[in-house]
């Protein structure tokens, strides 16, 4: 199979003239060289795209979310995926389900050069044409109503919100009436231990004159949740995950953090959810995904 005729089938969904093709990678022209982002990536790709602690973790979260992406497409669905990375969203998604087209966006052309290499070597995925696409998640030099469904899987939560608020017109521009949006791990709750001290943490940057800076995680209140959705036809905001101590202090050394998280966080959250009544467990909510219909 040609993976050539494949990268470029799905090119006449970008806007004319706002990228130019680099070795099957559509870079937009005004995206910044290189990001924080490709540092991650060089090291370890998982770091940019993955928030969960461990990578175990990591997969047992992509089992979950998977199955719950395949419950909202079609198999004539055109997908966007919002901060692609290394294609975490696609190498389990593919294998099991053709799509019309898959449109992979990230600021990172590191990133996507390993998902381009991985998507190469698997014929499973390559059922399903691709589209590489190197841009800032808040100018996405894609035509308006081009796919039919987005998602967003562990994105959001280390970007400003105002890149977030951009980047959530973007979604909504390039989003197919009645198209769908799923947003997964990207919206941490304000109201628990981690959002306190993420938010104390936001504080001390904004002090420091690094309001934006790439790789804190931004907390939200499910209100601001509603105000970024605002224009969908439907919004469904669902609680996930459990937590009352919080699962990491940012303040700790590295050896020192992951002993913490291992032998006093992990477990003590895991017995606190086995002994919570069901009707309570909303309340220590540790995220809010969302699925919404345009």
């Amino acid at each position: 199979m040609s993976n050539i005729m494949i990268e470029t089938d799905l090119n006449v969904l970008l806007e004319p003239n706002q990228t130019v093709d680099q070795g099957g990678i559509f870079i937009a022209k005004g995206i910044a060289e290189r990001t924080v982002w490709d540092a991650h990536a060089t090291v370890n790709a998982t770091h940019a795209v993955i928030s969960a602690p461990d990578e175990e973790a990591a997969r047992i979260k992509s089992v979950d979310q998977i199955a719950d992406i395949k419950r909202h497409l079609k198999a004539d669905d055109m997908l966007l995926d919002f901060g692609a990375g290394y294609g975490r969203v696609a190498q389990y998604l593919l294998p099991d389900m053709v799509l019309r087209g898959y449109v992979a966006v990230d600021s990172s052309h590191e990133m996507l050069s390993l998902f381009r290499e991985r998507y190469i070597r698997r014929d499973e995925e390559q059922r399903t044409p691709l589209l590489l696409l190197n841009a800032d998640i808040h100018t996405v030099p894609l035509k308006a109503a081009s796919v039919d469904a987005a998602v967003v899987c562990a994105v959001f939560l280390h970007n400003h919100k105002d890149v977030v608020q951009k980047s959530m017109q973007e979604i909504k521009r390039v989003l197919k009436p009645g198209g769908t949006l799923l947003v997964y791990s990207s919206y941490p709750r304000r109201a628990t231990v981690m959002g306190v001290q993420g938010m104390l943490y936001q504080a001390v940057l904004n002090l420091l004159g690094k309001p934006f800076k790439n790789g804190p995680v931004r907390y939200y209140s499910k209100k601001e949740v509603m105000a970024l959705h605002a224009g969908f036809a439907d919004l469904d905001i669902i609680p996930v995950g459990f937590g009352i101590v919080p699962k990491t202090l940012i303040f700790l050394p590295g050896p020192i953090e992951k002993i913490y998280r291992t032998c006093f966080s992990n477990p003590v959250n895991s017995f606190l959810e086995k002994i919570c009544p069901k009707s309570w467990k909303h309340l220590f909510a540790t995220w809010y995904d969302v699925v919404a219909t345009r």
